[in-house]
């Protein structure tokens, strides 16, 4: 027991110094983006957050901010608050919450199996490089891997108590909550929930009372954050909805998607085709506005059915397997042939093949089925939702990496079966040598001994 925390604590130690000297290397080489990209629409409000104590743009200011969920830039408002408006700040603290994924991994890894697979998912997750990637940015994805371990730790625990408590249903919620208000793409992931606990009360044919206290006391913490971030809405922008950003991604990515695979246009064109069908916001409140996208991309994408389809596999197949060279960016290495690339995806690919196995054994084992299917249900439910154009480009494995360490569970599982049956392979071959060493060394006694009693006879 004491080595196996020795090891933990040395692997937790790794991920600190490594992603903790990695951030303050790209600090000093000034790389770490804050202008370009989705960074200044997270950095934005919180300064505004920091200055006014209003969830505001930037840029227009004194306007409410509607595109993004408060989850992140909240966060970095408060790191601003504590230690100053200084960026390394916030990225020294996404180590050390990255770290934290690691601990919950192996917890989770080791309530799923044993210690031994605990500390070979916390060892993986630390030399994960995406988990290396995104901590070094000014992006939600850090903070969404650790929500998602959570809410798949939490959701566990569960669904493997055969009456879990109130409280930890309440738990349940809240974390799914935050992980909602951080990134809005687990918005409709409750129904998924709702009908897990459905499912399992139903295979254990136990009382309906309880069922209903325990989805209440699931919801209750999502009508409460979420319900009321939608109050916030309706009233600043006149609109009910968590976000706009999910009507800026059906128009301007998947339904420009369609239209680029349909009218054999470059993607970016049908982009600015749209934006200029469209027209700019104005003076329009934003609720109505991104309401008004939301049907226009609606209606774009019900026309193309099948092109629609093929969007959102190609986008799926991004999220899976790419490894371009803006993930090489992100280590601050670029590759001089397709050698590095085609290394990195073998890699992947090995990596997917000991997830299937991980989950081949406990389909197998078939012990905690539903647990189990609600955790990969996380994996699953992300990498669909945002699935479409807006994961091409090099975003694929932004939108990989938060449900990397919970594949990586699996993975872990598999590695540990392989070494555990090489082992007993290689330790039964030893007995069945060493078996008939002492069985020729028995016949060359007793050939010996007939042979001294003939002589003396």
């Amino acid at each position: 027991m004491r080595s196996r925390r020795l090891l933990l604590a040395a692997i937790l130690l790794f991920c600190v110094v490594g992603r903790g000297a990695y951030v303050l290397y790209l600090v000093h080489d000034h790389a770490v983006v804050t202008t370009t990209g989705d960074a200044p629409s997270y950095l934005g409000p919180a300064r505004e957050l920091l200055d006014h104590g209003r969830f505001d743009t930037a840029n227009p200011p004194g306007q409410p901010e509607f595109l993004r969920t408060p989850g992140y830039p909240v966060f970095v408002a408060t790191v601003y608050r504590v230690f100053g408006e200084t960026n390394t700040a916030v990225l020294l603290v996404q180590v050390l919450l990255s770290a934290l994924t690691v601990f919950l991994v192996y917890l989770l890894a080791s309530r799923m199996w044993s210690e031994s697979v605990g500390l070979l998912a916390a060892l993986f997750t630390a030399i994960e490089p995406l988990q290396n990637a995104t901590t070094a940015t000014l992006l939600t994805e850090c903070l969404a891997a650790l929500l998602l371990v959570a809410l798949a730790a939490v959701g566990f625990e569960v669904f493997t108590r055969a009456k879990p408590r109130l409280w930890l249903l309440a738990l349940f919620g809240l974390v799914l909550a935050a992980a909602t208000l951080l990134r809005p793409v687990t918005y409709y992931f409750p129904l998924i929930v709702v009908a897990l606990l459905v499912l399992r009360y139903a295979r254990r044919r136990e009382q309906w009372p309880d069922l209903v206290k325990m989805t209440a006391a699931f919801l209750a913490p999502l009508v409460v954050l979420l319900g009321g971030w939608q109050f916030r809405n309706h009233e600043r922008v006149d609109s009910w909805r968590i976000s706009g950003i999910e009507a800026k991604n059906l128009y301007k990515f998947r339904a420009a998607g369609v239209i680029a695979r349909s009218s054999g246009i470059p993607f970016t064109a049908a982009q600015h085709q749209l934006s200029r069908e469209f027209g700019a916001l104005g003076r329009e409140r934003q609720g109505p506005y991104y309401n008004r996208m939301y049907h226009a991309g609606m209606h774009i994408l019900r026309a193309h059915p099948a092109e629609t389809i093929r969007g959102a596999l190609s986008g799926l197949w991004s999220e899976l397997f790419s490894v371009r060279d803006k993930f090489f960016e992100y280590l601050r290495v670029r590759p001089a042939s397709g050698a590095i690339e085609l290394a990195a995806l073998v890699l992947l690919l090995t990596f997917y093949a000991l997830c299937i196995y991980g989950i081949a054994l406990v389909v197998r084992e078939r012990r905690h089925l539903i647990a189990h299917a609600y955790v990969l249900a996380i994996v699953a439910y992300v990498l669909i939702a945002s699935a479409g154009p807006e994961a091409m480009g090099g975003r694929g494995e932004r939108f990989r990496a938060p449900i990397m360490p919970i594949l990586i569970l699996y993975a872990a599982r598999g590695v540990y079966v392989i070494y555990t049956r090489a082992r007993q392979g290689t330790r039964d071959d030893r007995a069945w040598t060493g078996d008939t060493s002492s069985s020729k060394a028995a016949s060359t006694s007793a050939i010996s001994a007939g042979t001294r009693v003939a002589t003396d006879a």
